[in-house]
């Protein structure tokens, strides 16, 4: 491990985003082809179903982790380390139950032979529980400044999970249950090593208590902001697919992972730029205009690229069919510009403890997109989704930005 010492940190906190949005991009390009439009959206359910159990995960875990741990004294960091962890172990549990609990319901009502295998739900769920260990131990490692542990954990993961699927696809075997599988064991190991290299020390019910306590006192907010949160960023998704059908959808979703560079550039910079703020003290402004200056100058030459060969990109990723929905990278391409703009609102925002205001901020944006939905979805059908998008993204920002000027003078001083 010595040897991986001497590269700065923020450039293995890249490398570790790079790994898990690169990995996550070759593998559903990879199943969409291998499995066909009809299965790929089956797979798409389940994916989105995770999504939204690990958002609430990180709300409470390693989103709280995240601000608290570079605040305390370290008795403290040593206490909520274990405790944490210990509390995701109680947590795993508790998901596979209910997920075990929603296959039971499955298998009496018979939605499962419509739909999924016993090995699927299975599978899944085991790819669940540990996805959710596996991000909450990435996320710890990258707050301690031992970015070169998350970058080894997601290499193991992803390596053994893209090895395997292109063998899977190479003998015509890589249907769901196959995928599933796949994905849910190459978790296994790297989870174990995650562990051994964390080495949390004793995990028992005092430090579990500690850190519960933290958890109550910091994670409120967040838990219902990350319900909104995933409201927020897939309602428009799952309206689109509802309304306008699985060629809509499936245009929709393989835009957005076209433009999954862009999601490892901004998550790259909250992992990274989150623990350090929070260690700030006195007057942080002139620090958030640097940031979304290098935020821009990253973001605006990737924009410009996909929007000049946007039907290049569909047409050999998607197919021929996926031509006619070019426009679709380009309204993603305008929408992502906004949301770099509002990332260090963002990030100064949950830096600040203003957890309440956060939450307020998904609130209007999840009630502007459940009003405008309908209309904008049957009057201009996939161009209102991505007018709903940018439109729910835009009254976020600019309330959170108006709190920010109310409250700490951020915004004007910046500019000035």
């Amino acid at each position: 491990m010595n040897l991986l010492k001497p590269i700065t940190e923020k450039y293995w906190v890249l490398a570790d985003q790079v790994v898990v949005s690169g990995s996550a991009f070759l593998t559903n390009i990879m199943l969409a082809k291998a499995m066909g439009l009809q299965e790929y959206g089956k797979f798409s359910i389940i994916v989105m179903i995770q999504l939204f159990i690990l958002s609430l995960s990180m709300a409470f875990s390693s989103q709280v982790y995240q601000v608290a741990y570079p605040s305390l004294p370290l008795a403290g960091q040593q206490k909520l380390t274990p405790g944490m962890l210990g509390i995701q172990f109680v947590t795993a549990i508790m998901i596979w139950i209910a997920l075990f609990g929603c296959w039971s319901f499955c298998q009496i009502s018979g939605f499962k032979a419509n739909y999924f295998s016993h090995t699927v739900l299975i599978m899944a769920a085991l790819s669940t529980v540990l996805y959710v260990l596996q991000d909450f131990l990435r996320r710890v490692f990258i707050t301690k400044v031992q970015g070169r542990y998350a970058f080894l954990i997601d290499t193991i993961t992803n390596v053994l999970q893209i090895v395997a699927l292109l063998v899977a696809w190479y003998y015509n075997l890589l249907g769901q249950s196959m995928a599933w599988s796949i994905i849910g064991l190459s978790f296994l190991p790297s989870v174990i090593t995650g562990i051994i290299l964390l080495k949390p020390g004793n995990i028992n019910l005092s430090v579990m208590r500690f850190s519960w306590k933290i958890q109550l006192t910091k994670g409120g907010w967040l838990m219902g902001s990350s319900l909104l949160q995933w409201g927020s960023g897939y309602f428009f998704v799952i309206a689109a697919g509802w309304w306008l059908g699985a060629p809509a959808l499936g245009a929709l979703r393989l835009a957005q992972y076209i433009f999954g560079l862009l999601n490892l550039l901004l998550q790259a910079i909250e992992n990274y730029v989150l623990p350090k703020v929070a260690a700030i003290q006195g007057d942080m402004s002139a620090y958030w205009w640097k940031l979304m200056r290098k935020s821009l100058l990253m973001i605006v030459p990737i924009l410009c690229l996909l929007s000049l060969f946007a039907h290049d990109f569909f047409r050999i990723i998607g197919g021929p069919e996926y031509e006619q929905y070019t426009f679709v990278i380009y309204g993603l391409s305008i929408v992502y510009l906004l949301i770099t703009i509002g990332y260090p609102v963002r990030i100064a925002i949950r830096s600040l403890g203003l957890n309440r205001h956060y939450f307020i901020g998904y609130i209007l944006s999840v009630s502007a997109g459940l009003l405008l939905a309908p209309w904008l979805i049957k009057t201009w059908a996939l161009q209102g989704v991505l007018a709903g998008i940018f439109l729910t993204q835009l009254i976020m920002i600019c309330y959170w930005s108006v709190i920010l000027q109310r409250k700490y003078a951020i915004l004007w001083k910046s500019y000035i």
